[in-house]
């Protein structure tokens, strides 16, 4: 790693600042690439929705963000956790197509009321960063709920439908812990 530093350093001319930005950006992706390859193998014998499941819950993450964990392992447990009871235990619940359309707009509302909330490591979203994150967010579960209402049975969708419900709920426990002080968000208007 010093040898990978010194080399940035003479020939690319970067400071010690820009060098550590360039080390964590490798240290995220690799952590984050990681958790999905070890989700990957445990979920291997559903990897297509396995894969729709974490599509969701990271467009979800992106536009909205929610709990964090600031290890490597908390992460992973939650992770794994989140994406398990998406696949294997929440789908086992059934409701008509109406309930679950009325959920996914309290989940519009919820992820409108609450969201976005950013780690303690990111910057307080500017006003459009919000907004855009709120819209986006809206728009995806609004249309996702127009799919689940034309193919109310297919298990992607119901999948799907679960990592909402969860990244909902969530979302309300990251309200709950940033009330303590441990992430930041702007505030709602």
């Amino acid at each position: 790693m010093k040898l990978i530093k010194k080399y940035l350093k003479t020939k690319y001319h970067l400071s010690n600042y820009q060098i550590a930005q360039i080390a964590f950006l490798f240290k995220t992706l690799f952590s984050e690439l990681s958790k999905m390859l070890i989700m990957g193998i445990i979920f291997y014998k559903q990897f297509t929705l396995y894969l729709f499941s974490l599509f969701v819950m990271l467009f979800l993450r992106c536009s909205t963000g929610g709990l964090h964990f600031y290890t490597y392992w908390g992460c992973l447990t939650c992770s794994i956790t989140y994406i398990a009871l998406a696949l294997w235990v929440l789908p086992a619940i059934t409701f008509p197509t109406y309930i679950k359309l009325l959920l996914l707009l309290i989940c519009i509302l919820i992820c409108n009321l609450i969201g976005p909330i950013v780690s303690k490591y990111r910057p307080t979203p500017s006003k459009e960063l919000y907004t855009r994150g709120k819209n986006t967010t809206y728009k995806f579960i609004f249309i996702y709920s127009l799919a689940l209402y034309i193919i109310p049975e297919n298990p992607y969708l119901i999948v799907g439908f679960w990592t909402i419900i969860l990244h909902s709920l969530q979302l309300i426990l990251a309200k709950i812990r940033k009330k303590g002080g441990h992430t930041k968000c702007f505030p709602n208007s």
